[in-house]
């Protein structure tokens, strides 16, 4: 199971990569792990980024 282990190894093979380089680098992971092997669930991700308190800054 790629879990939780495979998406933080994704997540930090990259730690200064925009959000969207991010993204794609663990969808890359995904696809790594899974092969050949025909999708049957969907996949959602989302990533934030956070910039501090904007209001006190």
């Amino acid at each position: 199971m790629f879990g939780l282990d495979g998406l933080l190894a994704a997540l930090n093979e990259k730690p200064d990569a925009s959000l969207k380089e991010l993204l794609e680098n663990v969808r890359n992971s995904i696809d790594g792990f899974v092969k050949e092997a025909e999708q049957f669930d969907d996949l959602t991700m989302l990533c934030l980024e956070y910039r501090g308190d904007t209001e006190n800054p």
